[in-house]
């Protein structure tokens, strides 16, 4: 009589044009009709004889049904009533292993032979549409209700529907109802120069894949007014043919723009206000050693080296101050051209050319602040001078070297000043006898300025003086 009940249930089963199943009480399938079949993506013979949970398991990592289903069918054997479950997610293992999300909406029906219930019809319905386009409109309203100040807007990718508040035609300079429901409406609103950028940017976000994005750009509205929009949003799939679309929020941002504006005006005038000192400061040096190089004319020998000597400082100053004005920085100088331009000087106003005395640079392409490069000029002056006064009595030519390197290793720079001439007194008697006096002072005072550690060497190939100091600071 069993066999007889279920055979009957099997013959309602294949007649109900909806989703269904049959199993025992205890949740072994008995049959399945061929909706059910479609709408799981299997074979009706690869089903039947097995457990339900065994062929459909729920993941662990996300909700599932099994639970709830084994109430259901519990409370359906003992009430002998039909039990309907709310709307659920239980996902759907698919052939290749992999999971498509689904939401199903589920009722069990008991089978009654001799008022014995004998097994359980189970209807199905496939909601999950229904279910992702309420989450997506949740989605929708949840995010338009984080912020005021903020305007909501979802782009299908593929239709180019926009649906969005009435507060994104406001931002569009578009009336209630005037801008129609197409992403076209609104792309021509946006500034010609920016409309490629934005167009390409919008429709090629699903590329870069689901998650947030972001867009900023210019709108030209009908009567001239130029406004800044800055789009947040995150591409998501949608509910219907798994279509992509960019869901977020749109705020006017033409107020901070004025002040980025407003601001680099600002610092635009006060970069012209620095170059400005600068070039005032160079001219005034460069007059002081003018004035100091027409001194030294008339003034004893002694005197007359004093203050060429003295014109050669201040000149190893303005040099600095060339470079700030010159080269457009205000806040650092480019030491490599600067050194080069300080030792052209010297060795023109030291008459290297016709003693055939040549300095040679190499120097690392290193930008230094202006204090740091102050300090660093007035060393290299004042080793450069000295050698060119002392080194080479006798010769007919020489060289001095002038490197500075970096060290990455220790963070530091490293000048070098070395000469082949024969210097002053013997190697043996050691680095005063070389340079002292106001000339040595000052090259100890600057090392200490900037952090650095001054070392000298006599040796029968010249002298040499090597600083190191900080590359930072």
């Amino acid at each position: 009589m069993l066999d007889t009940v279920i055979q009957s249930g099997r013959a309602l089963l294949h007649a109900i044009p909806v989703p269904a199943i049959v199993m025992s009480n205890d949740l072994e399938i008995l049959d399945v009709n061929a909706p059910f079949t479609s709408a799981v993506a299997r074979e009706r013979g690869s089903m039947i004889g097995k457990q339900l949970f065994a062929e459909f398991p729920g993941r662990a990592d996300r909700p599932n049904l099994e639970s709830a289903i084994r109430a259901s069918v519990a409370r359906a054997v003992v009430t002998k009533l039909t039990d309907a479950l709310a709307p659920g997610q239980h996902d759907i293992t698919m052939p290749d292993g992999s999971f498509e999300t689904r939401y199903w909406r589920l009722s069990h029906s008991p089978v009654i032979e001799n008022d014995e219930v004998v097994c359980i019809l189970q209807l199905v319905e496939d909601v999950t549409k229904e279910v992702t386009g309420e989450m997506l409109q949740k989605i929708r309203e949840r995010t338009a209700s984080e912020g005021a100040a903020l305007s909501f807007c979802d782009l299908n990718l593929v239709t180019g529907e926009l649906v969005r508040s009435a507060a994104v035609d406001a931002l569009h300079g578009f009336a209630p109802g005037e801008a129609g429901d197409n992403i076209e409406t609104f792309l021509e609103r946006v500034h010609p120069e920016d409309r490629a950028r934005v167009r390409t940017e919008i429709f090629s976000a699903l590329e870069r894949g689901t998650g947030p994005t972001h867009l900023e750009h210019r709108l030209l509205l009908p009567d001239g007014t130029v406004r800044w929009i800055s789009a947040h949003g995150e591409i998501l799939i949608g509910p219907v043919n798994g279509e992509p679309h960019l869901v977020g929020m749109v705020v006017d941002v033409t107020d901070f723009h004025r002040k980025e504006e407003e601001l680099k005006a600002a610092l635009a005038g006060q970069k012209l206000l620095l170059n400005e000192v600068n070039h005032r400061v160079k001219n005034s040096l460069q007059m002081v050693a003018s004035l100091l190089n027409l001194e030294s004319r008339r003034a004893a020998a002694e005197a007359q080296k004093d203050l060429l000597s003295a014109s050669a400082r201040v000149n190893a100053i303005a040099t600095i101050h060339t470079s700030l004005y010159d080269q457009g920085d205000v806040t650092s100088v480019a030491v490599d051209s600067q050194l080069r331009d300080l030792c052209d000087h010297l060795a023109a106003s030291a008459g290297g050319d016709a003693r055939k005395i040549e300095i040679m640079l190499d120097v690392a392409p290193i930008r230094l602040c202006a204090d740091k490069a102050i300090s660093l000029s007035i060393i290299v002056n004042e080793l450069i001078s000295n050698a060119l006064r002392h080194a080479f009595h006798g010769r007919e030519s020489g060289h001095v070297f002038v490197r500075l390197e970096a060290d990455d290793v220790a963070n530091e720079l490293i000048l070098t000043v070395r000469d082949n001439g024969k210097g002053l007194g013997s190697p043996a008697a050691g680095p005063t006898s070389k340079a002292s006096g106001l000339g040595q002072r000052l090259v100890q005072m600057s090392a200490r300025q900037i952090g650095g550690q001054v070392e000298q060497i006599a040796s029968d190939a010249g002298w040499a003086t090597i600083l190191r100091f900080p590359a930072q600071g």
